[in-house]
């Protein structure tokens, strides 16, 4: 090789090590503060449980909130990146003028697609060479002409190559910490995925389309990351995987390690994975689970190609409750076979289920799922305002339920179903079972070794946060 060339393949490598320079936000404030939600309440939504009780009074609503997890996977594994969490729209400019940037990428889902355009047009108006989109609002249609290129699924392999010049050689997963408060009791909660994606098929469910493939994490750095979660005392351990359980080995590995760790876990999973498991998970420190109930009548899970069955999901709630944990569950109004009445006796037998809580939602047809294809077909698509996508709407043409008193009988609904006065009890119960626990195992008050499993710290009420918790923005 001529040492002309040398020099040039030479030049060309070290321009590869100097990173891009990235800006990666999410959309702005403005836009995830809803004024008008459920029963006329305002509520953020970055608060992942204001909205499920959304229609109660500030003071007795259910809080959790949760950071932005795509950017943290991001910024964990593309260190060199910038990123914006939950910005206002003035900081989100502000940042544009403080340099010239290389790509500017927006976090956004449907609901906040109209901004996350906004965004992109001040972005190139700034100079910004390349806008990237990502997260589920890149299936909202018409967005090739306002961004270079629309991610799918997790991006941290196509950022790593894009900002370095070479591949990301291991996946790590990042430290991400939330707040749960209820009626001044608050505690920390740690986030986890033991993997990301589903291809199950449900309908009416974007993850099929968004990231049918599903990323394993490897246990390294998952248990990298619960050695942190003990090291900061979380009390309670959120796995936000679609599919936990679902033909995941993984899984039970992972369970075993928040076990030796004392970690307390809740965890998003299919009725039938745990149904008769839930006394041994409650040994392994379980704390509840997030079922997709989504309806009682059995035509209308089998519309939407859900595999679970009304008395296997009514089953595995009861069981639950039986050992003392948490069930929490998501319920879809609004089928097609549903009418005003159907849904009022629906949701008497579920406040009869004493769930801990519960989200409700709208049947939503989102673009590129099969709901929507099939409604696309028949002509029900009838709100184009992509605002409206956010599960509290009534977006497409019922057979029977106008979409004003749609929403009168959600608010209805969630007052029915989210009980304050039993989400208090249930609180205090657990906080009197973890101590009691900790002191039976000999383990309140002995001074520990480096590593040991800790009691975790969970607040007691006291009339500042009382006072502050709760704010919608």
């Amino acid at each position: 090789m001529s040492g002309e060339r040398v020099a040039l393949t030479l030049l060309g490598a070290s321009k590869r090590q100097t990173p891009r320079r990235v800006l990666l936000t999410t959309a702005p404030l403005e836009a995830l503060c809803e004024a008008n939600g459920i029963g006329g309440h305002p509520y953020n939504k970055t608060d992942t449980y204001q909205a499920w009780t959304c229609a109660l009074d500030m003071q007795h609503r259910l809080s959790v909130t949760c950071p932005a997890t795509g950017l943290h996977f991001m910024k964990e594994n593309v260190p060199d990146i910038e990123i914006l969490e939950y910005p206002t729209m003035q900081q989100y400019r502000d940042a544009l003028a403080a340099e010239r940037w290389d790509m500017v990428g927006i976090s956004f889902y449907a609901w906040s697609t109209p901004v996350a355009i906004q965004m992109a047009t001040e972005a190139r108006a700034s100079g910004v060479k390349e806008i990237w989109g990502g997260n589920y609002g890149v299936l909202s249609p018409g967005l090739e002409g306002h961004f270079d290129k629309l991610v799918k699924g997790a991006g941290e392999h196509v950022l790593h190559e894009y900002v370095y010049g070479r591949p990301l050689e291991r996946l790590k997963h990042p430290v991400m910490v939330g707040a749960s408060s209820f009626h001044g009791y608050s505690a920390s909660v740690g986030y986890l995925y033991t993997k990301r994606g589903c291809n199950i098929g449900c309908t009416f469910c974007s993850t099929p389309v968004f990231n049918p493939r599903e990323d394993p994490i490897s246990m390294k750095s998952l248990t990298d990351v619960l050695d942190r979660y003990q090291e900061m005392k979380i009390a309670q351990v959120i796995i936000y995987d679609e599919t936990f359980l679902l033909e995941n080995d993984g899984a039970e590995v992972v369970i075993e390690e928040l076990a030796k760790r004392e970690l307390y876990w809740i965890s998003l999973t299919r009725a039938d994975r745990i149904r008769g498991r839930i006394s041994y998970f409650t040994d392994k420190c379980m704390d509840g689970a997030i079922i997709g109930i989504e309806s009682f009548r059995n035509a209308n899970l089998a519309d939407v190609r859900k595999r679970d069955d009304v008395f296997q999901v009514r089953d595995t709630i009861r069981e639950l409750n039986a050992n003392g944990r948490r069930a929490l569950g998501t319920f879809i109004l609004g089928f097609q076979r549903d009418s005003v009445e159907s849904i009022q006796w629906d949701i008497e037998q579920l406040s009869g289920e004493d769930l801990f809580a519960c989200q409700l939602t709208f049947l939503t047809p989102f673009h590129g799922t099969k709901l929507w294809k099939e409604m696309e077909r028949d002509q029900l698509l009838v709100e184009h305002d992509l605002s409206l996508y956010d599960l509290y709407h009534l977006v497409w043409r019922h057979p029977t339920i106008g979409a004003t008193e749609a929403r009168d009988l959600l608010a209805w609904a969630q007052r029915k179903v989210n009980k304050p006065d039993f989400m208090a009890n249930r609180l205090k119960r657990d906080m009197q079972e973890r101590f009691w626990r900790s002191f039976r195992d000999g383990r309140a008050d002995r001074r520990r070794e480096p590593g040991a499993a800790r009691t975790p710290e969970v607040r007691a009420p006291d009339p500042t946060t009382q006072a502050k918790q709760g704010a919608p923005c």
